[in-house]
């Protein structure tokens, strides 16, 4: 058995949510028909679990935060629609595996057990980085286990390394795993844009995404650092841990779709791993 097989890129507007986004949706319907085709492709994969990371969950400077509570949830109340509910179990064993494999390759971890929610005044809950994404793989009828994965405030690189350590983990836990990476692309890429407008922002947006179809995390990484500050974006942390999680391993990468109809980009990939790859095998029975 392969564990790890699938991996996505997808995109976290609530807009998205037809009992949010109403007849707002007409205005997005290409990502939103991508985002049903990415749940739809990950949930035939079989997945006993999903591990996202978002950019929107407690995020701290020094240190990736991982969820520990044994149920993780969430609503969409902040949206205006608290009746749209989810929860997941939280998956331990890999869990464990992730936290042995992150210290062994160097990168800090914060557990967020329940003690220490209440010590850093953070939530529990799921966010809607996490939620979005999650509301069409449950609609696709995933029902597995949950891995919620907040992104640090650590350099690209450390991303990228926590990526291949959760690739570890993955193949030490023997389960059949997919994992997605939330994220938003620029927000300035119109004058009426949420953050303002900058004539860089689409350029970003076209590297990056020929960054993720490549699969080469080089050409992430030599993006000019201009670019970077200019595009107010939310999408590159998570994008560095995907590219981590699938690095070394024979991977072909698809744009589903790509737009930007409220000043935000929106992004939607599939990289389906074609072969086991290294560390990811089966000899041990993922705004």
């Amino acid at each position: 058995m392969q564990n790890l097989t699938i991996c996505a890129l997808m995109p976290h507007p609530p807009i998205i949510i037809p009992e949010i986004g109403k007849s707002e949706l007409d205005k997005i319907k290409n990502t939103v028909v991508a985002v049903q085709l990415a749940a739809k492709t990950i949930k035939e994969q079989n997945p006993q679990t999903i591990v996202l990371i978002t950019p929107h969950g407690p995020v701290f400077e020094d240190a990736v935060c991982i969820s520990i509570h044994p149920r993780l949830k969430g609503n969409f109340g902040a949206f205006g629609v608290p009746d749209i509910f989810l929860g997941f179990e939280t998956d331990d064993l890999l869990t464990r595996h992730i936290l042995k494999k992150a210290d062994r390759l160097g990168v800090n971890l914060v557990e967020l057990t329940d003690d220490k929610a209440k010590n850093y005044r953070v939530s529990l809950e799921l966010d809607h980085g996490a939620l979005v994404p999650l509301y069409y793989l449950h609609k696709a009828g995933f029902k597995g286990q949950l891995i919620h994965i907040s992104v640090g405030m650590l350099s690209y690189e450390e991303m990228y390394t926590f990526g291949k350590a959760v690739q570890m983990a993955i193949g030490a836990a023997g389960k059949r795993v997919a994992v997605i990476a939330s994220g938003d692309l620029s927000h300035r890429l119109t004058p009426d844009a949420p953050a303002g407008y900058s004539p860089l922002a689409a350029e970003f947006d076209k590297q990056v995404l020929e960054a993720v179809q490549d699969l080469n995390v080089k050409k992430l990484l030599q993006i000019d650092h201009n670019l970077v500050a200019a595009a107010g974006e939310c999408g590159l942390r998570p994008i560095f841990f995907l590219l981590g999680v699938v690095g070394g391993m024979d991977a072909t990468a698809e744009l589903l779709s790509y737009e930007a109809p409220f000043g935000v980009g929106y992004g939607v990939a599939i990289i389906t791993i074609k072969t086991k790859g290294k560390g990811v095998g089966g000899g041990h029975n993922g705004e």
